[in-house]
This record gives structure tokens, C-alpha cells and sequence, in this order.
């Protein structure tokens, strides 16, 4: 580990855990920790901004009419938990889009990365969270289309004003999740040239080309923020994509899975993101007759 990574994460611990008195409530405690987070881990990434300076914009390719939503279950469809194979049914009941199931061995006939990366991986250095991270954005750079966890629990189409981007993702909100991630991966809009997409994935790319270890949970969407707060192409894209924050994807699940499913509460809900994120663990046994038992085994 470099000198500059060790005193970054020593700043974060003494003053995201050891100034953060105990005496203050979890929320208090837990806003000082995003706040020192959401400065310092960028402040070390600028290292890796030079990656995207470096990049030639390409043409953007629109191609709207053929284009995939891709997803990703390591063990394969077939091995999935029941939640995330009723978000699978979900989308292709409600979105237009072929959706692209894509596993361990599969993912390497649509993406080519950097063999050092893979070894990574493959040697442990690489967590299956952030590989994923890796292989939604070389996806996207080498195809265009439409990334969506395979936690996405769709519930309309996706809407015309987000395939009508060249690229889109919703920003963080203040209610659910963790705020200073900035933005949310869970769902990603890019056609294939879209720059942000590809310095984004330069700046990753580089980052694992020359680390062994993850900074943070939410270190791919750190990245995305340091692009977009520091360099002038991406500051000027980022500022003409809409805005919208996360929240409403989120609200479902965390909310009401396990209450009594009602439809109008559902609909209600529902209507304000086409998706909603999931989460399989504790996923096993839903309460009968709740919003998690419904969505899982009878829609």
C-alpha cells in the first residue's frame, strides 16, 4: 500500500471514527463519517484523473433500437435466488429491452479487460462487488445499452427521456443508502462513445491496474464523483444529464416488504422510478402474504 493511500485512510479513521465522539447520536455520528469520506477518498483519486484526461471523445453511437439491458449473476441464472429471479422476470415482462443474463464465464464473451485485472480477481484482491462494478462499465463501453442490478425489481418500462440520453444515472439522495456515494450504480444509461461512460472506466481501470485493495465500499462511485468535480469535459456533460436523485427506486423495498402487500399501496409507490431496488439477503422466507412474498412468488 502507498505512503498516500496509508495517510488517507489513517485521516478517515481518526477523523470519521475517533473524533466522531460516541456520545453523538448514530445519525450525528454517521453524517461526520460520510462528510470525511465524501472529501478525503476523492482528494486521493485525483491521482487517477490524468486516465481520463487522456481520452480521446469518440462518436457517440445511437443505436437505441438494438440496444441490451445487461445484468450480472456470478453462479448464473439458473443458481439465482428466487428475489433475483423475479427481478429477472420483471424486466422482461415490463421493458422492451432483451435482457442479457450474464455469469462468471459468460461476461468474458461480451468484455475484454486488462488480464492483470482478471488475475486480480481471480487471486481474491478483487471482491465479486467491485468486479461486477468493473464489468457493468466495460459492458457499456464496448456495447451501450442499459445496465440494471440483478436486484432491479422493474415495474414500468424504462422511461423515454432516460433512453434519450447518451448517459444517465441517478444521484444519490438524502433518504435511503449512503448520501456521500454521490451517485447510484445499481442502474446505468450509456450509449456506446457517451465520454463520461468512458473516463469513468479509464479512471477504473487504472485504479486496479495499479491497486490491490478496494478504499471503499462505494470507491467506483468516488471515482465518478472525482470525474465529474474536476474535469472540465465531464463537468460540462455531468451538468446537461438530469438530475435526479435515487430515492424513489429505493423506497419499496426498504419500506414495506414486509407489511401486508396492498396493490394501491404498490402502484403508489411504484410510480415514481420504473424500478425498484431489492435485496436478496434475509430474502429466503418472506412473511406470507407481504410485498416480499408477492413480488417474489406471485408476480
Amino acid at each position: 500500500m502507498n505512503i498516500a493511500k496509508m495517510w488517507a485512510m489513517t485521516r478517515v479513521a481518526f477523523q470519521g471514527h475517533i473524533l466522531n465522539w460516541l456520545w453523538r447520536s448514530r445519525e450525528h455520528r454517521r453524517a461526520v463519517r460520510s462528510d470525511v469520506i465524501s472529501k478525503i477518498i476523492p482528494s486521493y483519486f485525483k491521482r487517477y484523473l490524468p486516465a481520463a484526461a487522456a481520452i480521446p471523445e469518440r462518436a457517440v453511437v445511437n443505436d437505441d433500437e438494438n440496444e441490451k439491458i445487461f445484468t450480472l449473476w456470478l453462479q448464473g441464472e439458473e443458481n439465482a435466488p428466487d428475489l433475483v429471479k423475479a427481478c429477472f422476470r420483471s424486466v422482461r415482462r415490463h421493458c422492451k429491452q432483451e435482457l442479457v443474463v450474464l455469469d462468471e464465464n459468460s461476461v468474458f464473451d461480451y468484455i475484454t479487460l486488462p488480464q492483470e485485472i482478471v488475475d486480480k480477481y481471480r487471486a481474491g484482491k478483487i471482491a465479486r462487488a467491485h468486479f461486477a462494478d468493473i464489468c457493468r462499465v466495460e459492458l457499456l463501453y464496448e456495447h451501450g445499452g442499459f445496465w440494471l442490478d440483478s436486484t432491479g425489481f422493474a415495474t414500468a418500462p424504462i422511461p423515454d427521456w432516460i433512453v434519450e440520453q447518451d448517459f444517465f444515472v441517478y444521484l444519490a439522495g438524502q433518504h435511503v443508502g449512503s448520501p456521500y456515494s454521490f451517485m447510484q450504480n445499481c442502474f446505468i444509461r450509456s450509449r456506446k462513445g457517451a465520454y463520461l461512460l468512458d473516463a469513468w472506466r479509464a479512471m477504473i481501470l487504472d485504479y486496479w491496474m495499479h491497486e490491490n485493495h478496494n478504499f471503499d465500499y462505494f470507491m467506483h462511485q468516488l471515482l465518478f464523483k472525482t470525474l465529474v468535480q474536476n474535469d472540465a469535459r465531464a463537468k460540462k456533460y455531468f451538468a446537461e444529464m438530469p438530475h435526479v436523485d435515487q430515492d424513489p427506486t429505493h423506497v419499496l423495498w426498504w419500506d414495506y416488504r414486509d407489511k401486508p402487500f396492498d396493490k394501491d399501496t404498490f402502484d403508489r409507490v411504484t410510480s415514481g422510478a420504473f424500478f425498484q431496488k431489492l435485496t436478496y439477503r434475509g430474502s429466503d422466507k418472506p412473511v406470507p402474504g407481504s410485498f416480499a412474498d408477492v413480488m417474489i412468488n406471485k408476480m
